[in-house]
């Protein structure tokens, strides 16, 4: 027993109250209305559920509804499972060494309930009835006996009603309800024997048939046109099993949001896999860009601890380089033996999607790229300057590339300098080198412009005036296009909806999981739009704060310029150019690109003078 202090000494240390308590412990466990619908489905998946059925209203904020065909409690049960640390998933501190349940701790529903009203309805026999416990911040209510279908039912309304402070923290709806959807497609994943539905105000987002078939789940949640991509891994050495889909290197994309990893169907954002995986496609991947990944794990409880993160999001491997091996050569392997990625096939892989990265960050073709190594393309440049002359006009409109035998004069040792101060309309042009970059001629020297990135700024300008003014320029699609995306980016489609419509990308929602483009801006009519719209749905923002969505739509408007500018290994006549560089100059930041790339260097006329020893 501790020590009473003597009266005249003032005591600082208090026990705090069990209410003060449990709502500090709700802090770790319950952060978000995502929080709470992942500790309530859980237990449902725990409780050996066949079907799952969540709504939500608000983004959660207002109501969540959990319900299940589980094993469900019995009265005495139903009100120990609000007791702090009351479990049925351990018995004793060995019992964390194996654990197989998703929920062990017995935090869960105390937590949940000391920062909302909490309603459960719950049947272990139906035929026996079932039992009804409320409690209301914390407090208990009324609990009484009732007629209900065997299972559970969870309602939490009103989340955070008692802590104002952390209330206002919370995001907007559309926010909070991307963060369920996103937890309820992880576990729809993990269990595709499960019937999983989910409701917000009322709209299905996901609704998932049960099935024995990993491969058919993905296709219902993401689409079909991905599941053809995926690629099977399974393999097991010693103690693990490695099993799940990849893409193969063709499709990816620009996040890792289509990335799942899961250690014993429990969903992890684990590094030692994810690094692992990458490192498994080798150097098949554009920088940047990141493959599908559907992953599960299994392996011997007691080889890796969940017991390391309040949210369990993260594990601890006991053999983390033996973990990170496995993975790495199960990926390698898996892409070896497919037959969408055959071995012998590796190196030119390589070398078409190193080409296929630059060439859609820079416009240029591969056929071009392949006479450019990584960090020569500016001393080719420099090299590549021998003029082809013509007597009537000088130079000719086309400069080819050098001839290997011809002798070359190098004039240009010192590196070229960027403008931004000069008029272009003080320069002459000449015609193209490589059928890429534009030759001009003036007084204080040679300019060498690059046509792509000077196309994609007089694009991005006259783009970004028009969806300022909404007259943005539509091309309405003879036959629309069907595009499936996952609940997420339905999601987020939805609601973007509206914005996207202002940049002339008309979008009509088509079923569960599909919508149909219907119009597109005019300046993509020659693209690949499927491709463009998956890129702009990895651009777009989850939250509706005006500086985010700027940002990112300012993203959407610099790609789609990008996307529809001049390539190189593109031919100009004179008067094409004349007009490319008129209308650049009419821009508002002429020297350079919205990526911030210079869009012409000039050769100085005092350093060519130097180098013929004329000055």
């Amino acid at each position: 027993m501790p020590s009473v202090p003597p009266e005249n000494i003032k005591s600082h240390v208090r026990i705090l109250s069990d209410d003060l308590a449990n709502q500090i412990a709700a802090g770790e466990v319950v952060e978000r209305p995502m929080s709470v619908v992942k500790e309530l489905v859980e237990n449902s998946i725990d409780a050996e559920s066949t079907r799952i059925l969540i709504e939500i209203e608000q983004g959660g904020k207002k109501l969540i509804r959990v319900t299940d065909n589980g094993c469900g409690m019995s009265l005495g049960d139903a009100e120990l499972s609000f007791l702090r640390h009351a479990t049925s998933k351990i018995n004793s501190s060995s019992d964390l060494e194996k654990i197989v349940s998703l929920g062990f701790r017995g935090e869960a529903l105390p937590s949940i309930a000391s920062v909302s009203k909490v309603r459960m309805t719950t049947s272990a026999d139906e035929h026996l009835g079932g039992v009804v416990v409320s409690i209301d911040g914390g407090v208990s209510g009324q609990t009484k006996e009732t007629s209900c279908p065997h299972g559970t039912t969870i309602e939490v309304s009103q989340l955070f009603y008692n802590t104002p402070a952390r209330k206002k923290f919370l995001k907007g709806d559309g926010t909070e309800s991307s963060h369920i959807i996103q937890v309820v497609t992880q576990h729809a994943l993990a269990h595709p024997q499960i019937h999983f539905t989910l409701l917000h105000n009322g709209r299905k987002v996901i609704d998932v048939l049960p099935t024995d078939q990993a491969l058919y789940r993905i296709a219902e949640l993401f689409g079909g046109e991905l599941a053809k991509e995926l690629v099977q891994v399974e393999t097991e050495y010693g103690d693990y099993h490695l099993e799940g889909f990849i893409s193969s290197p063709v499709y990816t994309r620009s996040s890792r949001s289509a990335q799942y990893c899961y250690v014993n169907r429990r969903f992890v954002r684990d590094k030692v896999i994810l690094h692992s995986t990458q490192q498994g496609y080798s150097h098949l991947l554009p920088k940047g860009q990141h493959p599908a990944i559907y992953l599960f794990l299994s392996m011997d409880p007691k080889l890796f601890d969940v017991n390391v993160h309040p949210a369990k999001a993260e594990v601890r491997f006991a053999f983390q380089q033996e973990v990170h091996r496995f993975v790495s050569e199960a990926v390698k392997g898996a892409l070896s033996s497919s037959k969408k990625v055959p071995l012998k096939n590796m190196n030119q892989i390589e070398n078409k999607f190193y080409l296929s990265a630059q060439s859609k960050q820079t416009g240029f073709s591969n056929s071009h790229l392949s006479s450019y190594s990584k960090d020569q393309s500016s001393a080719r440049l420099s090299s590549a300057m021998n003029f082809t002359y013509n007597d009537s006009s000088g130079f000719s409109d086309s400069l080819g590339s050098v001839n290997p035998g011809s002798s070359q004069i190098e004039i240009f040792h010192e590196k070229p300098s960027a403008i931004s101060n000069l008029i272009y309309s003080e320069f002459e042009p000449l015609g193209q080198l490589d059928r890429s970059f534009i030759l001009m001629q003036g007084k204080p020297g040679i300019l060498v412009v690059d046509q792509h990135i000077a196309h994609e700024r007089v694009l991005y300008d006259r783009f970004k005036n028009t969806a300022k003014h909404k007259k943005v320029e539509v091309q309405k699609l003879l036959f629309p296009l069907t595009l499936e995306f996952s609940p997420i980016e339905i999601e987020l489609l939805v609601r973007h909806q509206k914005s996207l419509s202002e940049l002339g990308l008309e979008l009509e929602l088509f079923g569960k999981n599909e919508f149909l483009l219907r119009t597109v801006p005019a300046i993509l009519k020659n693209n690949d739009k499927e491709e463009i719209m998956r890129e702009i749905v990895d651009m777009l923002p989850s939250q509706k704060h005006e500086e985010a969505l700027n940002e990112k739509f300012e993203q959407i408007l610099i790609m789609m310029s990008c996307r529809n500018a001049i390539k190189v290994n593109t031919t100009l006549n004179l008067d094409q150019i004349r007009k490319l560089i008129f209308d650049l100059q009419e821009t508002e930041m002429p020297y350079t690109c919205p990526h911030g790339r210079p869009i012409a260097l000039l050769y100085d006329m005092n350093s060519i003078l130097k180098k013929f020893l004329r000055k």
